[in-house]
This record gives structure tokens, C-alpha cells and sequence, in this order.
């Protein structure tokens, strides 16, 4: 019989939310099986972790065993509990890599099931409801006991009720990184009132906390039409409608652009909370909705992102690291929010498509101000129990050694080293936040590692307060001014010249958003239908980040790559 750790109670699953996962064990099966348990202490107190709620503790001594010390015989169930535990901490992403290693490794196709749907489980929690219900359809339910059989039934009921009430829309895009293969159908009850196919609708916050952003994306856009040089931008009348700073005064604000203004197209959100809504809200009107928020939203008829994709971001720095740099292990580290975690997804499935791993995955509260619990969670500073030996081999030196406080001399007496199995960490935020994250690693004593980031890096602030740490540091840029295109110069010497400022990338995607909206309305289309037909077509257009086209809705524009060097911004060279 297997050991009383993986024993985990059907009581707690059962007395779970309809959809959570089930913990099929071997026992009844494998009486051959070793009773050898890696790390037998710890990994003991793992399922008494499990079992009392506290998933936190389970978790980070599932993380402190390697997995190169598991048995074989036990991979399996390592992998799936360690899947269970993060699902149960709401992170299902992590859970679904933990699910799929179950599944690769499972040598008994009758347990095949039991972990598809784990994995289906952590799938819907992502929001990946397509992706989901086709595990789900893939199951052999004859292989199930009843109770499970309805579980899987109960899922699918769960999922479909969810599409029916977006609908038809996916509610978040697939972290494939390719975008949907085909959009959903628009719902069959639309609104069909009239249309001006001469206006094009501003959707930004013209008041309030957002309003200096409302109005720099409304002068830009407004840039954008008046210099154009495409015959019909003269034409189109402007209509700007204050978006506000909630979820219901933007659906407010996108009924009075279709139903009083009639709009044929609308330029924005700004904003990311509430996109879904206003989303679903887009495709019950039928008006295409070409969004400037960082989050790029559901996947939907209407909706268009222009922000800059976070797939192309990661794949970006992701293949330059594997490739040029010789990484395969990452740390990955991120907000808690809709960009933080839309980006932290993007990078792990673009890891996982280049055959890397993620060997830590911290989120962090957005408000947070002192970073040593994450940075320490990812060195294995913050949990002990697991490296009981080592604090004990330390005791015993200062013993030796006669040590009895600690000093900045004897502090390596006292302070456990950090565990770094991983080639670069990967945080995505922005630069003033990861100024201060990196300094948090090097007082952890994780000096001189190499750092991965995102578009927003690009600022002085994460050199000032980096300082020489951030030295190395890699990531992307939509806004190349360093070695700029030749429409990218147009754009900074007419954005310079009209407003005697220096435009910031946020300025460069409301100019390109405008710039796809005009070369969609070159044909003069007459309904929204047409006009959102014509937006999918849009192919090379000459914006202020470069040749922008639209590819599966949204964005597809060339990224440079960036680097610090001696305190310095500079352009990576390939």
C-alpha cells in the first residue's frame, strides 16, 4: 500500500464546489508500490496542510521538494496534489501545468480520467471554457464511479451555461499565444438602430481620477485624424463621450454612442475593469470597440485590442533568453491584477512552448510596498520547515565557532542561502515597482541575476532605483526611439512639434488605435457590420510604433529588444 501522505479524504472534494477536482489515488491498485517518501517529514505534514486549509505551507514544501527526489512509482501523484494544492490557493494556471505533468506521467489509463478532469477543473478557473470542455468531451466516463461521472456532467453544464450567458463569446483568450483560431458567432438578439457612418466614437474618461489620460489619448487620436493623410480622415467627426471611472457609466457611455450619437466604430476603453462587460455590451451593438487598454480583453466579434499583446511581448524576450542566452529555468513574479496576470500567463505558456520551466511563480497585491515576502518565497527564504538541517548545521557552526550575535561579519552564520535554480527571474510591472523588487533580491543575497521585463521598463526610473542591479536587464519596446522607423520619427517630430512634449508609449498606442481606425474606414464602409470587416482586413499601416496590422484582433506590430548597460538604456544587439 502507498503511504497515508497521499491518502487525501474524497470528503473534502465532495464537500467542494461542484467543479473542484478529484484526487484519484492508486492504493486499492498498486500494493507493490514503495512505501519510500521523498523527504518523508515534510512531505508528510504537506497533506496535513491540505486537509487543515492551510495551502500556503502545503504548497511551499511541495515546492522545496525537488522533483528529482520523487519515485517514479509517485511522480504522478507529487504532480497532481501539488495541482490540487494550487488550485485550491487560486492559481490555476500553475495548477493546470501541475495537472498536465500528472497526465504526462500517469502509467494507468483507467486513472486517465480522474486527472483530465483536474485539469478540466483548473481550465474553467482560467476562464478557458472552450479549452476545458474539450477535455472534459475527451474523457471515457466508463471508467468513472457515478459520483465522478456527474461531476464531469455537472462541469460541462457549468461551462456551457457560462458561454450561453456571454454570448457565445469566449470569456478570456486562450494562453496558447496564437489567438483564437475563430471568433464566436455575435449573439442572436442585437440591437440594429441607425447608423452615421461619418462619426467614430471616443470612449475615454474625460473626468475625474483617469481624466489627464482620457484627454492625452483624445488629443492624439484627434492628432491622428487632422494630420492623416488618407483622403477620408478628414471626413469623420469625432465624437468624444466621457467613459467615467466605473464598469456602468462606460456601458452608459457606449449606449449614448450607438443609440443617440450612432456611431459606426468606437476608439477605446482606456481602461481595463469592466472590458468584459463592455465586451458583451460591443457585441450586443454590433459596434466594433477598438480598446487601448493593457489588459487585450475577451476574445469577441467586436472587440479589438491595440494595446501591445502580451504574447508578442513575452515570445519576444522569452526567445532571445532561451536562444541567445542559454535559459531554460525561470522565476516568474507578478501583481495580482488583470495586466500582472495576463502578462505572468503569457510568459509561462511561451516558456512551456520552448520546452523551459518555471521553477517559481510569486503574485503579489498590487498595493504591496515591501517585496521580501515574494522575492523570498522564490529564493526558499520563507519557508524553513523544509531546511530544518541546515538551520540546525548553522546552529551547530556558531556553536563551534562561538557565535552569539549577529552582525553584518556573522551573519552568513545565521541566514539561511537563497536557492537559486533558476537562469533569470521575469517580473512584470512596471519599472518603479521592479526598481525596487530588484534591489530585494540583492539584499537576499541573490546578487547578479539576470532580469526580464516588459514594455513598461522602458523609464528612468528603473535605473535610479536599481541603480547597478539592473544592469543586464532585458525587455521589450513597442515605442523604438533609439533606432526608430521611419514612420516612428514621423510620428515623435509631429507630436513634438504640435505639443511641445515628448509623447510616452501609452500616446503611441492611442495614435496607432486611431491610425487602424482610419484605414478601416478608406472604403467608406456604411454599417458597423462592413466597418468591422474592413478592421479585420487592416494589413501594414505606417503608425507610430512601426507597421501595424491586424492579426485574430488585435495589434501585431515589430518589438524591439532593450537592455541596460552602465546605468544606460540601450538597444540589444543581435
Amino acid at each position: 500500500m502507498k503511504s497515508s501522505f497521499w491518502a487525501v479524504s474524497f470528503l473534502l472534494l465532495f464537500t467542494a464546489c461542484a467543479h473542484q477536482p478529484i484526487r484519484k489515488t492508486h492504493t486499492p491498485y498498486s500494493p507493490e508500490v514503495s512505501n519510500t517518501v521523498p523527504q518523508g517529514d515534510a512531505l508528510k505534514k504537506v497533506q496535513s496542510f491540505y486537509q487543515s486549509g492551510d495551502y500556503a505551507n502545503a504548497l511551499a514544501l511541495l515546492n522545496a521538494t525537488p522533483e528529482s527526489s520523487v519515485p517514479m512509482s509517485e511522480l504522478t501523484e507529487y504532480h497532481n496534489l501539488k495541482g490540487l494544492v494550487l488550485l485550491a490557493q487560486r492559481q490555476p494556471l500553475q495548477a493546470e501545468a501541475s495537472f498536465r505533468k500528472a497526465l504526462d506521467t500517469n502509467n494507468h489509463p483507467e486513472y486517465r480520467g480522474y486527472y483530465q478532469y483536474n485539469l478540466a477543473s483548473a481550465l474553467f478557473e482560467s476562464n478557458k471554457t472552450g479549452e476545458s470542455l474539450d477535455i472534459l468531451n475527451a474523457i471515457d466516463l466508463t471508467h468513472l464511479d457515478p459520483v465522478h461521472q456527474q461531476k464531469v456532467l455537472t462541469l460541462k453544464e457549468k461551462i456551457t451555461s457560462k458561454q450561453y450567458a456571454n454570448a457565445g463569446a469566449s470569456p478570456t483568450p486562450g494562453l496558447n499565444g496564437n489567438g483564437p483560431s475563430a471568433l464566436p458567432t455575435p449573439p442572436q438578439e442585437t440591437y440594429s438602430g441607425p447608423v452615421n457612418p461619418s462619426r467614430i466614437g471616443l470612449l475615454l474618461p474625460l473626468s475625474g481620477k483617469y481624466e489627464e489620460f482620457g484627454k492625452r489619448a483624445q488629443r492624439t487620436i484627434e492628432l491622428a485624424f487632422q494630420t492623416s493623410k488618407e483622403s477620408r480622415a478628414q471626413n469623420y467627426e469625432l465624437i468624444p463621450v466621457d467613459s467615467g471611472e466605473t464598469t456602468e457609466s462606460r456601458i452608459e457611455a457606449m449606449r449614448k454612442l450607438v443609440e443617440d450619437d450612432h456611431v459606426i466604430a468606437i476608439v477605446g476603453p482606456i481602461l481595463s475593469t469592466g472590458l468584459e462587460e463592455l465586451a458583451a455590451r460591443a457585441d450586443y451593438y454590433q459596434v466594433p470597440l477598438v480598446s487601448i487598454a493593457q489588459v487585450q480583453g475577451p476574445i469577441t466579434a467586436d472587440l479589438f485590442s491595440c494595446t501591445i499583446s502580451p504574447h508578442d511581448q513575452a515570445s519576444m524576450v522569452v526567445d532571445y533568453a532561451m536562444k541567445e542566452k542559454g535559459y531554460t529555468r525561470f522565476a516568474i513574479l507578478a501583481p495580482s491584477n488583470n495586466p500582472g496576470e495576463e502578462l505572468a500567463n503569457a510568459f509561462w505558456d511561451v516558456i512551456n512552448a520552448h520546452h523551459g520551466e518555471v521553477k517559481a511563480f510569486e503574485l503579489y497585491p498590487p498595493s504591496m510596498t515591501d517585496f521580501r515576502p515574494p522575492v523570498d518565497r522564490a529564493l526558499g527564504l520563507f519557508y524553513t520547515d523544509a531546511r530544518e538541517n541546515e538551520l540546525k548545521e548553522l546552529a551547530a557552526k556558531r556553536k563551534e565557532m562561538k557565535i552569539i550575535h549577529k552582525t553584518m561579519r556573522t551573519a552568513q552564520y545565521f541566514n539561511l542561502r537563497p536557492v537559486i535554480d533558476f537562469d533569470a527571474v521575469i517580473i512584470a510591472d512596471e519599472a518603479k515597482i521592479v526598481g525596487q523588487i530588484i534591489p530585494t533580491f540583492a539584499f537576499r543575497d541573490a546578487k547578479n541575476l539576470s532580469y526580464l521585463g516588459i514594455s513598461s521598463w522602458n523609464s528612468t526610473q528603473l535605473v535610479q532605483r536599481a541603480q547597478d542591479q539592473a544592469n543586464g536587464a532585458i525587455f521589450p519596446v513597442a515605442l523604438n526611439t533609439l533606432n526608430p522607423p521611419e514612420s516612428t520619427k514621423a510620428f515623435y517630430d509631429l507630436y513634438v512639434g504640435t505639443y511641445n512634449a515628448y509623447p510616452g508609449e501609452f500616446d503611441a498606442l492611442a495614435f496607432d488605435a486611431a491610425s487602424m481606425v482610419i484605414q478601416a474606414g478608406q472604403d467608406s464602409p456604411s454599417s458597423r457590420n462592413d466597418f468591422r470587416k474592413s478592421l479585420e482586413d487592416v494589413k501594414d499601416v505606417e503608425a507610430a510604433t512601426g507597421s501595424v496590422s491586424m492579426v485574430d484582433h488585435h495589434c501585431a506590430r515589430n518589438l524591439e529588444l532593450y537592455t541596460v548597460q552602465k546605468g544606460k538604456i540601450v538597444s540589444v544587439q543581435k
